[in-house]
Order: C-alpha cells, then sequence, then structure tokens
C-alpha cells in the first residue's frame, strides 16, 4: 500500500511538471508572437500552480506591455520575493511601470523599504516623468477619435486626411478591450474580429476634405489588418504604402509558423478607393515583419521599421530608394539607418520634414514607453544626435506617429489617456511663440525704409506677420534659431543672432532696435584719472570712471585701449619713469581684474618728460599744478571704417554718445563747478577742463559749447578763464562758444537738443554748465 502511495504521489508530481511546461511553453509562444494579453492569462494559470519568478516577471511584463501598470505593479512584487533570481532590468521595468501610472516616488521608496537594490550599478534609462503628461497643449481630435483605437494621420496632396482604426462593432461587454498597435505577429485570424481585442482588424479610413469618413475600399484583397498609411505622388500619380497582416494558413504546410505584417503599395483615386495592390519586394512575412512605411517625396526613399536579421535589436528603421520604371515602382536593397538611429529595442513611425527626421522608439532615454525623437538629417547617409522632444510632446505613455504637414499642422498618436490602453490622435496646437521688433533710430523716432529681414539661423527665411509703424511681429517655430538683419543707407546695419525657440514652449521675445548713423569721422573716447604723491594705486574716487571705461570695453571688444601715465616733476627721472610704469600698470592690472584682455590694452609710461603744467624741476608751482601732472591719460579710438568690416552681431552704437556722456558725469566734466564769489581756477576746476582738453585734442570736428542760467556777468567771467585756458592749451577759439539762457530749463533743452543732434549726424558739440 506504502509503494502505490509513493507511486502516486510520483505521478501527480510528473502530471503537475508536465502541465507547468505546458502551459509555460504556451504562454511563451503568445508573447513571441506579442498577443500579451493570453500570454499573461496563461502564465498567471501557471504561478497559480507553482509560483516561480519565471512566471510571475513575465506576467508583469505582459500586463506592462498591454498597458496595464498596477497590475504590472503588483507581479514585479511577486517577482522581487525571488531575491536570488530578478535582475536590474526588473528593476527598471518595475520602475517604468510605476513612472507610467505617476507612482515611481512611491514605488522607489518601496523598493528601498524592501532591501531591492540594483545588483550592478547602472544609470536610469528613462527621464524624469513629465507633470504635464505631454501638454503643447495637445488637441484631441474629437471629429477623428473613436471608443477604439485611432492612430496615425496621414494625408495626401488634396488635404484628405487617413487614418487606421479598429472601431468595427464589438462583440459584447465581456470581451476585454485593449490596445492593438501593429507589430503583433499571430497564427491564425477569426474572419470577423480579431480576437486579442474583440473588436475588428485594424483598417484605413479617410476623411474628406468636407469632414466625410469613410473606410479605403481594399474588398478582394485577402487582408486582415491593414495599417500604416502613407500617400505619396511619384510622376503625377497618387500611391499609398500601407502596412498588411494576411491569413497564410492555407498556404503553410507546418503547422509550426508565425505570420508577421508585409508592406504593400497601390494606385488610389481621388475619391479614395486603392485601385490595386502591390507587394513589397522584400516582404518575407513568415521570416519577419515589416511595418510603419513612409514615403518622403523630396528624396524617393521609403522608409520603414523592420525586426529582420541583421539589425540591432527589436525592430530597426531602414529604408530603400524608389523610382518609376513604367507602371511599376523599382526598389533598391534596404539599408539599415545605423546605430546612431537605431536602439536595442524597437524604433519604429519614421518621418521627415524640412531636414529634420522623425522616429518613435523605446530604446532610446525617454519618459516611458514609445517616446517621438528627432534628429537633422546632415548627408544622405549621415544624422546628428538624436534628441528626444520632450515633456510637450511625450508623455509616461507611448506617443508615436509624429506627422508634420506645416508649421502649425502636427500630429501624433499617444494611448496617454490612461489605462484604457487605446490609441488616440492629438493635434499639437499652435505654440505661441512669437517675436516682437521694434526699430526705431537712437531718439525712438520710426525710421522709414528700413529693410528687417527674419530668417533660421543656417536656414529658410521667416515672414512678418505684421509690420507697422516701426514694429514688427513673426511666429517662431519650435526648436529653432534665428537672425535679424536690419539695413538702412547711411545707418550701422543690425546683426542679431541671438534670438532662439529652443526649450520655449510659448511666448513673446522682445527686441528693441536702435539704429545709429554711421559717424563721417573717426571719434575717441577719452578720460584721465589722477593719483596722490608718489603713489600708484588707483584712488577710489576714480574706480567709478575705469568701471565705466571697462564696461564701454565689453560691449565693444573691438576697442583697444591706450594708457599713457605720468608724473610730476619731484624727484629724480628715473624714479618718475619707474614710478609712471608703475601708474600704467596699475591701470592695466583693474581692468584685467574686470574681464579686459590686455591684449586690448597698450599701457605707455612717460615720467615726467610730458608735464600737462609747466612745473619742471626748480620752478615754485601750486599743489593743483603738480596735481594735474600726476595722470594717466585714457584713449579709446572708434575707427568707422575697422567697425563697419568687423560687425558679426547686433550693438547698440548709439551707447557711444550715452557711453561718453557718462564718463563726462562720472569725471564730473560735464560743468564746472564754482563756489559761490570764486574768481579763479581751483584744482577740480583745471582737472575737468584738462579732460575736456585730451578730448577736443583727440576729437579735432569737435566743438565745445559753454552754457549757464546764473548771473550773467559772472557767467561771462568764469567762461572767459576756461576759454583763456583751453586756447593756452592749443584749442582754436573757433571750438568754442558759450550761450547764456536765463532759466535753467533754457540749459536742460540746449543739452538735450545737442545729444540728440549727435545721434542724427555724428558727434559734432559737446556742451559744458557753468555752475
Amino acid at each position: 500500500m506504502k509503494r502505490i502511495v509513493v507511486i502516486i504521489s510520483v505521478l501527480l508530481v510528473a502530471l503537475t511538471a508536465n502541465a507547468q511546461h505546458s502551459l509555460l511553453r504556451y504562454a511563451g509562444q503568445q508573447k513571441e508572437q506579442m498577443n500579451y494579453k493570453v500570454a499573461a492569462e496563461v502564465y498567471e494559470k501557471a504561478f497559480d500552480k507553482r509560483a516561480t519568478y519565471t512566471s510571475a516577471k513575465n506576467v508583469a511584463y505582459c500586463h506592462s506591455k498591454n498597458n496595464e501598470y498596477n497590475l504590472a505593479i503588483e507581479w514585479w512584487k511577486k517577482a522581487f520575493v525571488f531575491s536570488d533570481e530578478y535582475t536590474d532590468e526588473d528593476i527598471a521595468g518595475f520602475l517604468a511601470a510605476a513612472q507610467a501610472v505617476g507612482k515611481r516616488d512611491q514605488m522607489s521608496d518601496y523598493l528601498i523599504e524592501n532591501g531591492i537594490t540594483q545588483k550592478e550599478h547602472q544609470q536610469e534609462d528613462s527621464m524624469p516623468a513629465s507633470g504635464n503628461e505631454g501638454g503643447d497643449p495637445v488637441k484631441y481630435l474629437e471629429d477623428i477619435n473613436s471608443p477604439a483605437a485611432d492612430f496615425i494621420l496621414a494625408k495626401d496632396a488634396n488635404g484628405n486626411r487617413y487614418f487606421v482604426s479598429d472601431r468595427g462593432e464589438q462583440l459584447g461587454n465581456d470581451v476585454p478591450v485593449k490596445k492593438l498597435r501593429f507589430d503583433a505577429k499571430d497564427k491564425v485570424y477569426d474572419d470577423d474580429i480579431y480576437e486579442w481585442t474583440g473588436r475588428d482588424y485594424l483598417k484605413i479610413y479617410r476623411e474628406d476634405t468636407e469632414g466625410n469618413i469613410a473606410l479605403v475600399n481594399m474588398e478582394g484583397s485577402g487582408f486582415m489588418h491593414v495599417s500604416d498609411p502613407s500617400l505619396v505622388t511619384v510622376e503625377d500619380v497618387d500611391y499609398m504604402f500601407f502596412s498588411v497582416t494576411r491569413d497564410l494558413k492555407d498556404e503553410v504546410k507546418s503547422r509550426d509558423f508565425e505570420i508577421q505584417p508585409e508592406l504593400y503599395y497601390g494606385q488610389i483615386n481621388k475619391g479614395g478607393r486603392l485601385l490595386f495592390a502591390q507587394p513589397f519586394p522584400r516582404n518575407s512575412p513568415l521570416k519577419y515583419g515589416l511595418i510603419t512605411p513612409y514615403a518622403d517625396q523630396e528624396t524617393s526613399r521609403l522608409y520603414f521599421a523592420s525586426n529582420m536579421e541583421g539589425g540591432y535589436g527589436g525592430y530597426d528603421l531602414y529604408y530603400v530608394t524608389y523610382f518609376k520604371e513604367g507602371d511599376r515602382l523599382i526598389f533598391s536593397a534596404p539599408a539599415n539607418l545605423g546605430e546612431n538611429i537605431n536602439s536595442k529595442s524597437n524604433e519604429r513611425d519614421p518621418f521627415a520634414y524640412k531636414g529634420k527626421f522623425y522616429f518613435a522608439s523605446d530604446g532610446h532615454s525617454g519618459y516611458g514607453g514609445l517616446d517621438i525623437f528627432s534628429t537633422k538629417s546632415l548627408t544622405d547617409e549621415v544624422f546628428g544626435q538624436v534628441v528626444n522632444m520632450g515633456e510637450n510632446i511625450n508623455s509616461v505613455s507611448d506617443d508615436f506617429a509624429y506627422r508634420q504637414y506645416s508649421e502649425d499642422e502636427i500630429y501624433i498618436s499617444s494611448n496617454r489617456k490612461g489605462e484604457e490602453g487605446l490609441d488616440d490622435i492629438y493635434q499639437l496646437l499652435p505654440a505661441r511663440r512669437k517675436l516682437l521688433a521694434k526699430v526705431m533710430d537712437c531718439n525712438g523716432n520710426v525710421l522709414d525704409n528700413v529693410q528687417v529681414a527674419l530668417q533660421q539661423v543656417d536656414g529658410e527665411s521667416v515672414e512678418w506677420k505684421s509690420k507697422e509703424e516701426g514694429t514688427f511681429l513673426a511666429d517662431l517655430s519650435a526648436e529653432q534659431r534665428f537672425q535679424v538683419k536690419i539695413d538702412l543707407e547711411g545707418y550701422f546695419p543690425v546683426v542679431d543672432k541671438s534670438i532662439s525657440s529652443v526649450g520655449l514652449d510659448s511666448g513673446t521675445i522682445n527686441r528693441a532696435y536702435y539704429l545709429a548713423k554711421i559717424p563721417t569721422a573717426d571719434m575717441a573716447i577719452t578720460e584721465i584719472i589722477y593719483y596722490d604723491l608718489d603713489r600708484s594705486h588707483i584712488r577710489r574716487t576714480e574706480h567709478e570712471i575705469l568701471d565705466d571705461v571697462a564696461e564701454v570695453m565689453r560691449m565693444y571688444p573691438q576697442l583697444a585701449l591706450e594708457v599713457s601715465s605720468h608724473t610730476d616733476s619731484r624727484a629724480t627721472h628715473r624714479y618718475n619713469q619707474r614710478l609712471s610704469k608703475s601708474r600704467a600698470k596699475s591701470v592695466r592690472d583693474y581692468l584685467e581684474a574686470k574681464g579686459i584682455s590686455k591684449e586690448r590694452i597698450n599701457a605707455n609710461w612717460f615720467g615726467e618728460e610730458s608735464l600737462a603744467v609747466d612745473c619742471p624741476d626748480g620752478k615754485d608751482c601750486s599743489e593743483d599744478q603738480h596735481q594735474l601732472n600726476r595722470r594717466s591719460e585714457l584713449v579709446l579710438k572708434v575707427s568707422v571704417q575697422d567697425w563697419m568690416s568687423n560687425i558679426k552681431e547686433y550693438k547698440d552704437y548709439c551707447s557711444l554718445t550715452s557711453s561718453l556722456d557718462e564718463l563726462l558725469k562720472k569725471a564730473e566734466a560735464d560743468k564746472l563747478d564754482f563756489k559761490t564769489g570764486e574768481e579763479y581756477l581751483g584744482g577740480e576746476q583745471l582737472m575737468t577742463l584738462e579732460r575736456l582738453n585730451l578730448f577736443l585734442e583727440m576729437n579735432r570736428e569737435v566743438e565745445l559749447l559753454f552754457v549757464g542760467a546764473s548771473n550773467q556777468a559772472v557767467f561771462e567771467d568764469r567762461v572767459s578763464m576756461a576759454v583763456d585756458y583751453l586756447k593756452g592749451k592749443g584749442i582754436s577759439s573757433q571750438r568754442l562758444s558759450k550761450k547764456w539762457f536765463e532759466s535753467e530749463d533754457g540749459v536742460l533743452e540746449a543739452k538735450h537738443r545737442s545729444r540728440m543732434a549727435s545721434f542724427d549726424m555724428g558727434l559734432q558739440e559737446i556742451i559744458i554748465e557753468i555752475k
């Protein structure tokens, strides 16, 4: 009896093991055929009979493929119980499922709390979850989408839209509704429904320009699934490429076979009827699949995805060239797009638009599921860096089938609405990216006949939407860099390459351009700083002057600075040479610390050889006179010809005059300030006049106007002292004039008019106020 019990037990174990093995083998077949719903159910039965890591892992994997992410999370947890068997890839799959339902942080904490860690350190392959679930915003296409699956929106040359749907009648509420995207393989087909989804087979529908939707007629073709339309015109004949699956069970003698998708194409008439269908010559549905064709009319290339041997992973992207010979299309041998595009996982849905190439992938770093990526076509065979199109387009779910027909007409397909698992078509609403440019002269006045051009950098021109009274408005396409070019005879041209919509979801970029007249002669910006006796360090009172010089030099990199440093006559000649050299070095060091390269500073030193005031050794001079000799003269020369030949980007040339004004103010050289009752030129007045003298020496076309509104007799006396001093320095009296006003308002008005005139006609006059 004991022996019989033992035999019965052994038989039960053997039967259980055989049943388990049969279940796993069948589940594996369904998984390989991408029938994930059936595979998940069978793996669950196998797990119920005997809990194993392999069964739990595969249930989780299949639920993820069906977008049942919460179920996937629970089954990944069951797989992690087998701590010796789970892999780092399992952790990545668990986190990807969690990310898809917004639980990534929560499930990351779960891993830590349960001691589930990566066995080898790997960099995470997913981007942070998108918080806005793909809003650019996107518009759900109410007129096309149905309760079933709808995806891929193609257009023909006449504006008719084609899309894929399995919107046929459902067979009862007890049949689960799951996603179907055309990359599945199968063995047998029901004549009426696709049993994986419980809905009709995929078909191609056409929406005409009036909004009427009808099935594209393919009766008699023997096709089961029909998907992935791409419309193209070849020598005035309209063609449609598409993917199909056919029921081949009657053509295959073996019982062990798999049917995979193929490519077909045919002429399509204006009413949307397929006139005939021809197989793509590379079809081999029992060996590999071909899906998502895209015919690029510009390059005469047919792109598609395939899992044929020789690729980098699952489905890779390929292309063939095509041309018409008689009534036939001739195709070249397929070429793989290479490892820059293709990954170890799947790439699909190729599309090209204006030099850029788009595709969907679950192998490149993304937000979850399939993401849409772009790259530039550098040459016929070379693509640039692959870039994820970001959270404004991609979501944590599957996003694919990017189609663009104009700057404002872009479609994608996505199952982002949640765990229904169904695909829908969305339109990216036109991005509100704008450029508002204002063009004025230095006075803020509108200029006539100004030519303003906008274009993509190294690309095509962009039309202005409006041009009114010096204001220019344009829409900017996404992820582009632009440049503005402004030309007006007699004015400095403008080239601004700083405008970019890269990373800009919406908003207005504002630009104000001030056009300055080209000076008729070269000019110079000058300044003088003074030193204490026997010292070379920069006085604190002079810091503002050097700071402004540094700012001007940063604004205008073509400017070089001439520094001439001097001493008074006290001490030996040799000592004064060293001291003046030290003073020149102090200026250079100060400006270097402000970011000005020493190569732009030409430092010279003269000791006591070039005195501003005649106070040589042995002559009795006041301290004010000696002070005028302890100086560094600073000269920024502006060569109009050099500037015109080196204009590479926009500079506010109007600010040159502003910079001169600021320098004069900082040095207090814009006015001669006398104390009440003061009847002679003191140290401060002399330093102001020395600064004016240097400026007039370096700008021989510029005249000096003294203005004032104090007591007229006092004004006349003080102007006379200033004029005599400058004449004594060699300035012609013809360049010196005066004007007295009865009120301070007249002085301010004169200053304003002079400054505005300098913008219009170049710098011809400076005004000094006698206070």
